[in-house]
């Protein structure tokens, strides 16, 4: 299958750019960031970083050429066409290339995976493909979107669909139909073309949304075992990462009622998110994040690849500012001096690290907006006390022009408004009330990090300190009208500081001291077992009794394929994925919604005053020039009534008006259920019977 191929040729694509830049990837894995040697199987750093070069290159490539061969009978064909070929050369050409070096990559870096490794790799591989599977799937011939999903799969699965069925290039998001684009859509761009070219849209999306989190799992554990040196440390942060801290556990347990508690825990009825504090309710902190926001995982890859790539410069930075002080007196200007004002401060050394770097960040910018934001965000501090800072001049520099000219080019706007918002979701939006938030979003976790903040030496505690920059950005930035998207700023700090409460447990258990031992134990189940239940809670969440089953595809759908243009824009109700009715068929068709779900184009930065007030307009005018008035003015293409306009509490329909005006092109049913598609380029003047 195409689609299959084209995800393989990511992989060599990915390989044929990377081997020979970086010599031989196992570097990376030989030698922690402090130069003391472990033994860690380069696979674990080569496949994710294969993974995530060769698809912004090739996925940006198809639609560059798509664009360009946008006025073509078939532009994403043509474009898949050229870029499959080019690359299958390519890496056949690099492939040769590097075999005549003979040249042994990979021998023995199987042989370095632990037994433990292969459990924890087992474990990885079985989480991810059960989080995507259980959310998305077909059964009985139907799409079956979790209970736990299905909203945000508006979006989604609309601009999927947008791309594989509609040629969406020039993009436009579909629900908000004929402006720009201000959401990351990349990923959904990459999956819509997986679909066009044969794979199934349950697999389409699957397939890379479980390879991005395994990998995003692999490079956690490279990152955390470069930095610790420790394998279980590794390991550790991966349950720490799967199972989030919080104490919203221990409060649903005492809010039951006396003799209720195990008959309420193991009740499979039960599978509401739980937590006290703002939009918890959304599993806002657990692993249905990844499982609804599938291009997180995606960007978390690159980000922690970068980390890789950029620490040593960090390292070099503070071991010989230690050196220098430990034979010197320490002053503050004499450390200005001997951090800033030296050559070894800015000297680039690692150009092939910084340049790559740069430019696999910008890529990512419309693969995950707020991924990028936070990685720069952590390297501006890593930065400060490096050596090489040109090198993150560099990297930034490349970055931020890819990302400016991605933003110039499919948004009209301005992409953030950047304002102070104290406090982020926490009520009061005091000290003392963020505070209590904290405590009850984080649980323990933050105890845990002010003790190891005061055990680890200098360098740690900076880096500890780097990590919490994103979720302070987090809780005094607001660059969207929607504050809860910041959500995100707190899951990459929380992640990797993840790392440092990995160490102190670890380092609890390795004393032999049955006490230690104990509290370890104790502290790892305490924060750990709100994530556990929670995910226990998303199991039942996304049964598929509980799932919300739709057609794959139906008349509509085939009829919007067949004769809507992709820049036809359908005037709806403000449709989004629920339970029945037929706005499911526009959603999942990927056609353009002149006004759909309005919380999905505000959180986005769009303004939806003018468009609610031309649909109130639209579906109840009362006269024919009015509503002609009207639509021109709104610029739609079709006009869509079903049950959800008869029924609005926003207006009274006059459908016989818009039944007089404009030619019905399809329906279905009838009655209150009648589902009508009216052509807005074909009026009519007698009233029809």
């Amino acid at each position: 299958m195409i689609g299959i191929y084209y995800l393989f040729i990511c992989f060599f694509m990915g390989f044929s750019i990377l081997e020979p830049l970086f010599g031989d990837m196992k570097v990376f894995t030989g030698k922690t960031f402090s130069k003391k040697q472990i033994v860690l199987s380069s696979w674990y750093i080569r496949l994710p970083a294969y993974f995530v070069t060769g698809v912004p290159v090739l996925t940006w490539a198809v639609y560059i050429f798509a664009y360009i061969l946008r006025n073509t009978a078939n532009p994403l064909g043509y474009a898949n066409v050229i870029v499959i070929i080019a690359a299958t050369v390519f890496c056949s050409v690099m492939l040769v290339l590097l075999l005549k070096k003979k040249v042994s990559r990979f021998k023995g870096e199987t042989d370095k995976i632990s037994s433990a490794e292969i459990i924890m790799t087992g474990f990885i591989v079985m989480l991810s493909m059960y989080l995507m599977f259980r959310s998305l799937g077909m059964a009985d011939g139907k799409l079956k979107i979790g209970l736990s999903v299905f909203s945000d799969f508006s979006t989604h699965l609309s601009m999927i669909r947008s791309f594989s069925h509609l040629g969406n290039v020039p993009t436009h998001y579909t629900f908000f139909g004929g402006t720009d684009v201000k959401y990351h859509f990349m990923f959904q761009f990459l999956c819509g073309n997986l679909e066009f070219l044969g794979l199934r849209l349950d697999l389409a999306l699957n397939i890379p949304s479980i390879l991005s989190l395994v990998f995003s799992y692999f490079l956690l554990y490279v990152l955390t075992v470069k930095l610790c040196g420790k394998k279980a440390i590794g390991m550790v942060t991966l349950v720490l990462y799967s199972f989030r801290s919080s104490s919203a556990f221990f409060e649903y347990v005492l809010s039951l009622p006396e003799g209720e508690v195990w008959s309420t825990l193991t009740n499979k009825d039960i599978c509401e998110f739980i937590g006290t504090t703002n939009h918890e309710d959304w599993g806002l902190w657990n692993l249905n994040v990844y499982a609804n926001q599938r291009h997180f995982s995606f960007s978390l890859t690159i980000m922690l690849l970068v980390l890789i790539l950029m620490l040593p410069a960090f390292y070099e930075g503070c071991i010989r500012i230690k050196n220098y002080f430990t034979e010197n007196k320490f002053s503050i200007k004499e450390y200005i001096n001997t951090s800033f004002v030296t050559n070894e401060g800015w000297v680039v050394k690692d150009y092939k690290s910084c340049v790559f770097a740069g430019l696999l960040l910008g890529l990512s910018g419309f693969f995950n907006g707020a991924v990028l934001i936070g990685t720069v965000i952590i390297l501006f501090f890593i930065a400060a006390a490096s050596d090489r800072r040109l090198e993150y001049v560099i990297l930034a520099g490349i970055a931020g022009v890819l990302a400016l000219l991605q933003s110039k080019c499919f948004i009209s706007s301005s992409l953030f408004t950047p304002q102070f918002f104290y406090g982020f979701l926490s009520e009061p939006r005091t000290l003392f009330g963020t505070l209590d938030y904290v405590r009850r979003m984080m649980g323990l976790l933050p105890l845990v990090l002010i003790i190891q903040l005061l055990r680890v030496k200098t360098m740690h505690r900076y880096l500890m300190f780097t990590f919490m920059a994103p979720i302070i950005f987090a809780f005094t930035v607001s660059l969207t009208p929607d504050i809860a998207v910041n959500h995100k700023y707190v899951m990459i700090g929380i992640m990797l500081l993840d790392i440092y409460a990995a160490a102190f447990l670890v380092d609890l258990f390795e004393k032999k001291d049955v006490l230690y031992r104990a509290v370890a134990v104790l502290l790892t189940i305490s924060l750990t077992i709100t994530g556990f239940f929670e995910f226990i809670i998303f199991s039942r969440k996304n049964t598929n009794e509980r799932s919300i089953a739709y057609s794959y595809e139906d008349d509509i759908m085939r009829w919007i394929w067949d004769n809507a243009d992709k820049d036809d824009i359908f005037l709806t109700a403000n449709y989004f994925l629920t339970f029945g009715g037929y706005g499911n068929s526009m959603v999942l068709s990927g056609a353009q919604l002149y006004n759909g779900w309005e919380y999905f184009s505000w959180s986005a930065g769009y303004d939806v005053g003018e468009r609610d007030d031309l649909e109130i307009s639209i579906y109840s005018a009362s006269d024919k020039e009015s509503l002609y008035a009207d639509v021109e003015k709104a610029g739609v293409d079709y006009i869509v009534i079903d049950r959800f306009n008869r029924d609005s509490d926003m207006y009274e329909l006059n459908e016989a008006l818009i039944k007089s005006s404009y030619l019905e092109v399809f329906h279905t049913d009838n009655g209150e259920d009648r589902f009508s598609i009216y052509d807005t380029s074909k009026k009519i003047t007698v009233i029809q019977d």
